[in-house]
C-alpha cells in the first residue's frame, strides 16, 4: 500500500538520484582526508618520547589524592629515574608493587638556647620562629609518604624553660608540619616534666595542628596508637618510652615518681626490674598484636630506651629488639642516647619474619657542643632515616633503608644563635651553601661513619648511606 502523499513516480526518480550522488561525493572526498588525518596523528603519538602513555595520562590522570614520592636513583628505587617515562607489557609482567616511604628523625631538644634562637621579636609575648631550623632538610622530609619525629619534651605554654624541664613555644610544631613531618612520637622520659597537665597539652597541640601523635594520650577514653593507610597499605604505629627504676608499687619517669594517672596516658616499660618488663613487653605486644586485628599489615614502633651518650647498644636494648622481632614487629626506630648507635637486620627465631632495628638516630635538633658530657663531638651528630615498604604478592615488608646523616650548626643570630640541620655530605662538598664548617662537618661524618661501620643490613633488605 503506497502512502496517500507519495510523489508522482517521475519526480520521486529524480529525487532519488539527487540523494545518491551527494553522499557519493562526499565519501569520495571525505574518507581519504579522515585516513590521511589518522594517519598523521598514529605517526606522531608513535614518535612522542612517551608514546601511548603520553595519550593515556590524559585519559587516566592520577588520583589528587594520592601523594607521590621521587627517590631519584637512590637505593630504595634503584630503576627509576627522574622525568624519565617507563612503558611495559602489562599483560606479561606482574603488577608493581605498592611502596611507601617513611622518614624519621630523632630527637628535638628544646635546650634553652634553642628556644632563644628562634626568638624574633616582642617580649611580652615574644614571638617565635623555628622554621630556618628545618630550612635544608625539608625537601627530604616533605618528599616522603609519612615522615615521623620524636618530640622530647613539652608543649606547656610560657614560661618557656629547657633543661631538665622543658616547655617550649607551640611554634616548633608549626615549624615541624612546616617541613613536612605528620607523626609526633610524644613517649619519652621527659612527657612528665611539666606533669600530666604537660602531657595533655603537649598532645592537644600536636593534634590540633594536624598531627597523628603517637605514645601518649589525654584521657583513658583514646588512643595512644593509630593505623595510617599510605598508598594503600595500613601501617600499625606504636611509640613506647623507657621508665626509671621506680618501686614495685610506683612507677617512675626521669627518677620522679610518676603522678596518679600518669601511666594510663603514657606507654612505657620498665627495663631494670624483670618481673615488670616481661609483663611490659607482653603489654606491648599485645597491643600491636590488637592493631594487626584491626586491620595493621605491619607495625611502626618507636623505642625511647638505651644509655646516654653511648655508641653501642646496650645488652637490654639487643634482648628487647629480638623478642619484638619473634614477634614480628617490623620495624623500630630508636631514640633517647643523644647519640648514633648501629642499625641492624633481626630474624625471628622460627625464620618467619626480619626486623629492621635502628637502635638509636641521635638528636635531630639540640645545643649539644663537642664536649657536652664528654661525649667527643657525638651528640652533635644524627641521621634521618628513610625506609621502603613494599606490597608484594599480598604481603607487606620492609625491603631496604638509606640513612642520611645530619649535624646542627650554630650561627650567630641576635642574642644567641639560630641552630640550623644541615645534610653533611653535601654541607662538606659546599660547606657555604649551609652556612656550615667544613672541618666541623668532615668531622661529623667521620664519627658517624665509624659508628654505623658494618650497618649494611642484609642482601634482601640493604641499609645504605644517602647524602640526602
Amino acid at each position: 500500500m503506497q502512502p496517500a502523499n507519495r510523489a508522482p513516480k517521475k519526480n520521486t526518480r529524480n529525487t532519488a538520484v539527487q540523494h545518491k550522488q551527494r553522499p557519493v561525493r562526499s565519501y569520495r572526498l571525505g574518507f581519504p582526508i579522515a585516513l590521511l588525518v589518522l594517519i598523521v596523528i598514529l605517526l606522531a603519538v608513535q614518535s612522542s618520547s612517551g608514546g601511548w602513555s603520553d595519550v593515556l595520562s590524559y585519559l587516566r590522570p592520577e588520583p589528587e589524592n594520592e601523594a607521590s614520592v621521587t627517590t631519584g636513583t637512590s637505593a630504595l628505587n634503584p630503576s627509576s629515574t627522574p622525568g624519565q617515562s617507563q612503558t611495559m607489557n602489562t599483560t606479561s609482567l606482574p603488577e608493581a608493587p605498592q611502596q611507601v616511604i617513611l622518614t624519621a628523625v630523632g630527637d628535638i631538644v628544646m635546650h634553652q638556647a634553642v628556644i632563644d634562637g628562634g626568638q624574633i621579636g616582642g617580649e611580652d609575648p615574644p614571638a617565635y620562629d623555628f622554621n630556618p631550623a628545618f630550612q635544608y632538610i625539608k625537601p627530604v622530609i616533605s618528599a616522603s609518604d609519612l615522615a615521623f619525629v620524636n618530640y622530647e619534651g613539652t608543649l606547656f605554654g610560657p614560661p618557656y624553660s629547657g633543661f631538665p624541664f622543658f616547655a617550649a613555644p607551640d611554634a616548633i610544631a608549626d615549624a615541624l608540619f612546616d617541613a613536612g613531618f605528620r607523626v609526633a612520637w610524644t613517649a619519652n622520659n621527659h612527657a612528665l616534666d611539666k606533669g600530666i597537665a604537660g602531657l595533655i597539652r603537649t598532645y592537644e597541640v600536636f593534634r590540633d595542628k594536624g598531627f597523628h601523635v603517637v605514645g601518649t594520650r589525654p584521657d583513658q577514653n583514646s588512643r595512644s596508637d593509630k593505623i595510617v593507610t599510605v598508598h594503600g597499605i595500613k601501617i600499625g604505629l606504636l611509640a613506647y618510652t623507657f621508665e626509671t627504676i621506680g618501686t614495685e608499687t610506683r612507677r617512675s619517669l626521669n627518677g620522679i615518681p610518676m603522678p596518679d594517672g600518669a601511666e594510663h596516658l603514657l606507654d612505657s616499660f620498665n627495663p631494670d626490674r624483670s618481673n615488670m618488663l616481661r609483663q611490659d613487653l607482653d603489654g606491648l605486644i599485645a597491643h600491636a598484636d590488637r592493631l594487626r586485628k584491626e586491620g595493621a599489615e605491619m607495625i611502626c614502633l618507636s623505642l625511647h630506651w638505651g644509655v646516654e651518650y653511648q655508641t653501642k647498644s646496650t645488652s637490654y636494648q639487643r634482648q628487647i629488639a629480638q623478642q619484638l622481632a619473634d614477634a614480628g614487629i617490623e620495624l623500630i626506630i630508636g631514640h633517647h642516647p643523644h647519640v648514633l648507635q648501629e642499625i641492624d637486620v633481626l630474624s625471628a627465631s622460627d625464620g618467619s619474619s626480619k626486623t629492621l632495628v635502628f637502635y638509636s638516630i641521635g638528636n635531630l635538633l639540640h645545643n649539644m657542643t663537642f664536649s657536652t658530657h664528654n661525649s667527643a663531638g657525638f651528640a652533635q651528630d644524627a641521621m634521618i632515616v628513610r625506609v621502603n615498604i613494599e606490597r608484594r604478592e599480598g604481603t607487606v615488608a620492609v625491603t631496604g633503608a638509606e640513612y642520611i646523616p645530619t649535624y646542627v650548626t650554630r650561627k650567630a643570630e641576635g642574642k644567641g644563635y639560630q641552630h640550623l640541620i644541615v645534610p653533611v655530605i653535601p654541607a662538606m662538598a659546599d660547606p657555604a651553601a649551609y652556612q656550615s664548617d667544613s672541618k666541623l662537618v668532615k668531622a661529623s661524618y667521620e664519627r658517624t661513619s665509624s659508628v654505623l661501620a658494618g650497618s649494611n643490613g642484609t642482601a634482601d633488605l640493604p641499609v645504605v648511606e644517602a647524602a640526602r
